[in-house]
This record gives structure tokens, sequence and C-alpha cells, in this order.
């Protein structure tokens, strides 16, 4: 076999990723924590690993004879602790690439985020910035992922590509769109700063179009790069839209600017002098709603031949669409089980 491994192909980039590959007819094995969630996947023609990313030996088996490995597998959210986002997002990842060392793997993909730049205004992000690490253990994990898997491709493993999407959104998103529609209907929802704040958003969709690029490119090969829509959406724009669809009242409180700016800082400390406190605000919502970040992509576009389709319009649409075929069909199961 030389096709294609995702590993976190039950989750949401991954899931896309995998369906997409099958689609085109690619020889794909998965490579998941549990069986169930991939039935879908192995019922369309995917081979089904499973393994904890924890393991000594996570990925030995699934990476051997394939060509190019996918890694969506990552802890994701609040609710992990520092020490979860280094062993699953670093050694994890540690463990992965010296499994496709061995298994003859000629290129990894890694998912990374933008957060990696910190939490500030940006225009243009590009991906000559540095890195900046923040009282966030989950982006500080991911700096930490993406310099340990440089280094391991410079040591003779295989090459590796980075790309750093923005907020990702879409059909089967379990997480940010949500939770942005509870606040919207409970009447919680307060733009921090202001409504004009450029968002770097990205549709699943142009996500998956960027990794298999990546996978595929002659000059990906030891490459970071920007990943979102190219547009320069703002949060009202954005927010706005999504109320429309999902049938909410438009938002329109706004916390006042200098009341962002005091508590960005302010956050920081308190969570360097009493780790694990709770916080009004995570950092990545925080990044979303209070912060202006204009993401260069012009890299992936000559590099990769990327070019996002999905705009913020069709894109919500779709992904509330989507979210209300899944009740129908929830609510058509329940009604006909005995």
């Amino acid at each position: 076999m030389r096709g294609s491994l995702v590993t976190g192909a039950s989750g949401f980039v991954g899931r896309h990723l995998a369906e997409s590959l099958l689609a085109r007819g690619d020889p794909v094995r998965v490579l998941v924590k549990e069986q169930g969630p991939a039935a879908s996947l192995r019922d369309g023609g995917a081979e089904v690993h499973v393994g904890d990313i924890r393991d000594a030996d996570y990925g030995l088996e699934a990476a051997r004879g394939v060509d190019v490995v996918y890694h969506c597998a990552a802890a994701v959210g609040e609710r992990h602790t520092e020490q979860a986002f280094r062993e699953v997002n670093v050694e994890g990842t540690r463990r992965l690439l010296r499994a496709a060392r061995e298994g003859g793997c000629r290129r990894v993909v890694l998912l990374s985020s933008l957060h990696v730049l910190g939490i500030g205004d940006l225009d243009p992000a590009t991906e000559e910035l540095p890195c900046r690490r923040t009282y966030d253990p989950a982006s500080n994990a991911k700096i930490d992922m993406e310099r340990m898997a440089l280094e391991e491709a410079r040591s003779g493993g295989p090459e590796v590509v980075i790309l750093r999407p923005g907020v990702i959104y879409g059909r089967g998103d379990p997480h940010n769109l949500p939770k942005l529609i509870v606040a919207l209907r409970d009447g919680r929802f307060r733009f921090l700063g202001g409504r004009g704040h450029i968002i770097p958003i990205v549709h699943v969709t142009d996500v998956v179009q960027a990794m298999i690029l990546a996978g595929r490119s002659s000059m990906a090969g030891g490459r970071v790069y920007h990943i979102t829509d190219g547009s320069r959406t703002t949060i009202g724009e954005f927010i706005d839209h999504l109320a429309d669809l999902a049938g909410c009242p438009r938002a329109g409180r706004v916390v006042p600017e200098p009341v962002v700016r005091l508590g960005i800082p302010l956050f920081g400390l308190a969570r360097r002098l009493w780790p694990g406190c709770p916080l009004p605000i995570g950092p990545a919502p925080l990044r979303f709603l209070g912060t202006s970040r204009h993401v260069e992509i012009r890299r992936a576009r000559e590099e990769l031949n990327y070019a996002p389709q999905i705009g913020y319009r069709q894109g919500l649409a779709d992904a509330l669409e989507g979210g209300a075929e899944r009740s129908r069909q929830g609510a058509i199961h329940a009604a006909t089980s005995p």
C-alpha cells in the first residue's frame, strides 16, 4: 500500500479528510482511538487501525508502507491539563514521526494552529512571524510540537509539512458554531473590543484541500503554511450572518476595548501565579473575539496552489443545513426505534 494514513479520523477535520481521500479512490488507512466512531469510514473502504497516542508503539503498524501521513489527532479543548497537551500533542507526535520513519513514509503533514503566533492584533500574519508563548498550554504545546517535528525531519525522518489553519468551521463542527449559537440564543454573546476585528476563518473543506495539496506538492517539504479563506471578514459580519441563519437575535453589546486590553495581561498573570485557575474567558475565544488578525496565505497559494473555495456566507449556510439534517435524522431514528 502506498496510500495515506489519517490519524484522528473520528474527529472533525480527520473525518472530512478521510472521506475526501476515499472519494478520490485513494487507498486510505485511518488510525483512531476506538473502533466504533470509524465504522462509516470502514464501510467506505478505509482500513481501520486502533491505537492510543499515549502508547509507546503508537502508529507502528498503521504507518507501515504508506506514502503520506496526515496527523490530525490532538488534545483539543480547555478540559485538558498542561501535561495532557504535552503528552498527546508533543510526545504523541514524536511517536508518530518515528513510526513513520520506521514504516518508510515519505512525508508527514502536521495540523498545527495559528494560535502559535500568540494573542494580539496581527496584520498581516505571515509565516515569517516568530511563535510567541502565552499562558495557553495548548498553543505552547503546538509550538513545541512544530519545533520537535522539524528537528526530527532534519535528523533523518520523513519530510514534515506544517499547516496552521485559522478558526475551522463547517458541517459536523462540534465546538465553535454550536457554542456561538447557544450564546446568541441565550443573549450572552458579547463583542470584545468592537465589531470590526478581522477573524482568520476557514471552512473545513478548504482545510482538507490544503492538507491534500501539502501531501503531494514537491515544494512543501520542511515548510510552514498559514491556511484561511484569505478574506478580511469581520467578527461583526460573521456573527450577524450566523444569527440570521440560526434565527437568533443579532448581538449588539460590546465590551470596551480598554477593558479587553487590560484583561489579556491580567489573565496571563493569573494563570502563571495560580495554574489551573478558572478564567472568565479562555485563550482561544479571546483570540477569536478580542483580537484582529488578517492572515497572509500567499505562500500557500504560490507553493501549494491552494485556492480557498468557500466564503463565510456559503460556509455558514452549509454548516447549519448539515446540523439541521443531522437533527432530522436523529428525530426519525428516535421515532422509529422500538
